[in-house]
């Protein structure tokens, strides 16, 4: 599977004349934004109190309160286009926390980004990607200190040594709704580690949550993670196609891990394609399967409330199909199905608050894995994966409860009268032009309607689309609702047309272009500009863009670079609700492209 990242048309090269070596001396508190004057290179001399290289050597300086975390803020006037490329590593000595404000630090696919030593490095809402180390660390090394990662991405950088994304050896190393994707280590090497490599010779911990590792490789050991000492907590994270060469697709344990509501799925290795494990691994309500070369290989120390496909490292319980769909988001995470026996069969014991997209967990009887299956929220995902479950087995349910009948009729889209077409449907979706008698919506009928179509039978999971080749916007009158809802649809123009995508069994009515405004439709969606809930449509921004609080919202959540893809959740004439790393807000559609069905 294809990820996709922020990319940049230009870059901005920070011109480091000397390697940056910060002595560890006094450490002063300051608070320097990155900017038109200042480089993130001569922010960090400035964060510990150095003297700058020129140019763009104007940082605010460090004032006299001596011990405090250095904080860097990221502002779009100091990036090109979203972007820093670096020309030599940068080396944090004194401890800095960099607010990233969603932008992109590049290693240019020439330098590591980052190498934290003896000290403590904190990031926020960045992306590290493009680094490159001849030895360990292709984004990020760490030693001897401590590297936090919240709302980040850590992507497409190379290691010839250990750990192709990130190297900690006995430091702290704690990721938050993070990403780890698409980083790989040297093939000639045998080394370990694409995604992560962590080790320590002590009890320095590992904390993994609400994260996501996926598409990375080892040429030996540890396709997404090679634990080799202290101790490991992993929770509500997804390890998925990730790739060793030996052992360890997922994950590669040689110390002290414990797993909670964690999902390890479709990796590959040799051996242990999920999880291999050759010391102490504790298992709790996770989820294994598809994983080629076996879900599991070793001796779990704790084996509750799991479901392991093919009943790897002596697994009893539960086996068999999880029934997950598809690779979603990011970080990545899969959903289960509704019909999936991981559905409300974890161990209460073991059950954590909120699932890996913070949705709540039920205090018993919930779900194996990082994901809780949910009807309402995502369930755009499982309308889409459920295509392939109609076809394979002849019978599925759309998003609105509409099911294949089990002898289907032909379908009557086809013979609808001049002017109205409908596409999409199958065997088995009828149409029928209805008249005022057949509308029953007393609001529609007074206000004037120009035709109305009512569509039953089986709308299928992808949906259809109506055209009437008149004027005016088009409007649902929903079939699941007593009395029926009327729901604003998203209305665009094709030729003479007048269109709109209906994912539900109901009536489709045109009405005047006036209907709407005002007060003309009491208890009825009023605008034009109504937030509509959308299935199957992802957009890709192609400027930087600014995350609104709402539709032209007056509130700037994110700064979102160009080049990133998000599945849309919601749209409005002009406007795209998306999550960004957990944080949802609108984003104008007048710079995106879309795929699928957007209205």
């Amino acid at each position: 599977m294809k990820r996709i990242y922020g990319t940049s048309k230009a870059v901005l090269l920070v011109v480091l004349s000397v390697f940056l070596v910060l002595p560890a001396t006094t450490v002063f508190a300051a608070d320097i934004t990155v900017d038109e004057d200042c480089s993130l290179a001569n922010a960090i001399l400035s964060a510990s109190d150095q003297d700058q290289v020129e140019p763009l050597n104007s940082c605010e300086a460090g004032d006299d309160v001596a011990a405090a975390v250095d904080t860097i803020t990221i502002d779009v006037s100091g990036t090109d286009e979203g972007t820093i490329v670096l020309a030599a590593t940068l080396s944090i000595t004194t401890p800095i926390a960099i607010e990233g404000g969603g932008f992109v630090i590049s290693g240019g696919d020439l330098v590591q980004v980052f190498n934290v030593d003896g000290t403590s490095l904190s990031i926020n809402s960045l992306t590290v990607t493009a680094g490159s180390s001849d030895s360990n660390g292709g984004a990020i090394a760490v030693s001897d200190g401590s590297l936090t990662l919240t709302n980040s991405v850590v992507s497409a950088s190379t290691a010839v040594g250990h750990g192709g994304g990130i190297y900690a050896v006995d430091s702290e190393l704690s990721l938050s709704n993070s990403a780890v994707s698409g980083n790989t280590i040297n093939e000639e090497s045998e080394t370990h580690g694409g995604g992560i490599y962590f080790s320590s010779a002590d009890t320095n911990g590992l904390t993994i949550t609400t994260s996501g590792l996926d598409g990375n490789s080892s040429p030996a050991d540890g396709g997404g993670l090679y634990i080799s000492g202290g101790v490991a907590l992993i929770t509500n994270t997804t390890f998925g196609e990730n790739t060793a060469v030996a052992n360890g697709g997922g994950i590669y344990n040689a110390s002290t891990a414990t797993l909670t509501h964690v999902t390890v799925a479709n990796n590959t290795a040799e051996t242990g394609g999920g999880i291999h494990d050759t010391e102490q691994l504790h298992l709790y309500n996770s989820l294994l399967a598809g994983n080629t070369g076996g879900d599991c290989s070793g001796t779990l120390n704790s084996n509750i409330g799991n479901l392991i496909q093919d009943g790897s490292c002596g697994h009893g319980e539960l086996t068999g199909d999880p029934q997950i769909l598809e690779l979603s988001g990011l970080p990545i995470y899969y959903v289960l199905e509704s019909r999936s026996p991981a559905v409300n069969a974890g161990d209460d014991a073991y059950c954590l608050a909120e699932d890996q997209r913070a949705l709540t967990r039920p205090e018993s009887a919930c779900d194996i894995g990082a994901s809780e299956y949910s009807s309402g929220a995502f369930s755009f995902q499982i309308a889409l994966a459920q295509v392939s479950v109609a076809e394979e087995e002849g019978s599925s349910s759309s998003s609105s409860g509409s099911t294949a009948p089990s002898t289907p009729a032909p379908p009557t889209c086809e013979s609808l009268p001049a002017g109205v077409t409908v596409t999409g449907y199958v065997i088995g979706t009828q149409c029928q032009e209805r008249d005022a008698a057949g509308i029953g919506n007393q609001t529609i009928i007074d206000s004037g309607f120009k035709k109305a179509i009512d569509l039953w039978g089986f709308v299928p999971p992808s949906g259809i689309d109506i055209c009437f080749q008149d004027t005016g916007n088009i409007f649902l009158l929903d079939a699941a609702t007593s009395p029926r809802t009327i729901l604003a649809l998203v209305t665009t123009t094709n030729g003479d047309s007048r269109c709109a995508h209906v994912d539900r069994e109901g009536t489709a009515v045109l009405m005047p272009p006036e209907f709407g405004e005002g007060s003309a439709a009491p208890g009825a969606v009023v605008s034009q500009d109504i937030e509509v809930a959308l299935t199957g449509c992802t957009v890709t921004t192609t400027e930087i863009v600014n995350q609104r609080n709402a539709p032209a919202g007056d509130t700037i959540l994110y700064v979102i670079l160009n080049d990133y893809t998000f599945t849309a959740l919601a749209r409005t004439s002009g406007w795209f609700q998306v999550d960004n790393f957990g944080t949802v807000g609108w984003i104008s559609a007048d710079y995106v492209t879309t795929q699928g069905t957007c209205g």
